[in-house]
């Protein structure tokens, strides 16, 4: 695993930093750590070069501060360090595909990688989006999303997801069935994760699962999707999270499917 690490010396940052080493140390891979210096900012500054002289140094400062921290964590992740001058979501983009990144984590700041970056794009602190359906979430995927959540500082959007495609106008007493149970699973998802001290909110969609994910991920600016695997018997969901990984144009975020034998 590469992920690349967009690093502006803010506290969004720092956390990104760590929470991609510890991920690297999980599953074994490489941090790259991009600090860009950018020089934009100083076009037509009435403080001229001795503004950006005093920015440069900052800068400098904020590198040795990324190395002092990795030392701290006492990791064996090898992290690369790697400076630029420029726009730092331009480079950012153009590196993590050169690099074959797999993942980009950035501050807040840099949210707008998600539209331009070749590869998935995770904001730091973010928003982590849970499909559910009416069979619920597991008990091992919400300890999941609440490890997640804590770890990246993030508030979590549980979703309820209504597949009206597949009943047929004679199946209005089943489609209510369905709507019905899957808002008590949202309101039961979001009633464990918010007792986790959480921030969490709820919405309800009703469509093609891959398409209500994608418009509710828009909507909600989320940087995480974490939805089921697939089992014996897929639900819509799982299929849901087939079309998105085959479809990574259209997905845009990082994407985690919980184990099967942690889903309802």
């Amino acid at each position: 695993m590469k992920i690349l690490v967009v690093y502006d010396g803010t506290v969004h940052a720092k956390r990104a930093l760590r929470y991609g080493i510890s991920q690297c140390a999980e599953k074994g891979g490489e941090v790259m750590l991009l600090s860009v210096f950018d020089r934009g900012l100083f076009v037509d500054y009435e403080a001229g070069l001795a503004a950006e002289d005093r920015a440069r140094q900052e800068f400098l400062l904020r590198v040795q501060e990324a190395k002092t921290l990795v030392q701290e964590e006492r990791t064996l992740v090898n992290v690369r360090y790697i400076t630029a001058d420029g726009d730092p979501d331009t480079i950012a983009a153009q590196l993590a595909g050169s690099e074959g990144a797999d993942l980009i984590l950035a501050p807040p700041r840099s949210k707008g990688l998600v539209k331009t970056s070749p590869v998935p794009v995770q904001v730091i602190p973010g928003t982590i989006l849970i499909p559910v359906d009416n069979a619920c979430a597991a008990p091992g995927t919400v300890e999941y999303v609440a490890r997640e959540a804590i770890a990246t500082a993030s508030e979590v959007v549980v979703l309820g997801i209504v597949p009206v495609h597949i009943y047929s106008s004679s199946e209005k007493k089943e489609l209510a069935a369905v709507k019905k149970r899957t808002a008590d699973c949202v309101r039961r998802t979001k009633k464990l994760i918010h007792e986790r001290g959480i921030p969490v909110t709820d919405a309800i969609r009703a469509g093609f699962p891959d398409e209500e994910i994608l418009k509710a991920a828009d909507i909600h600016d989320a940087s995480l999707i974490i939805l089921p695997a697939g089992s014996a018997v897929p639900s819509e969901l799982s299929k849901a999270a087939s079309v998105l990984l085959d479809e990574p144009h259209r997905l845009r975020r990082t994407l985690f499917l919980v184990p099967a034998e942690t889903t309802a």
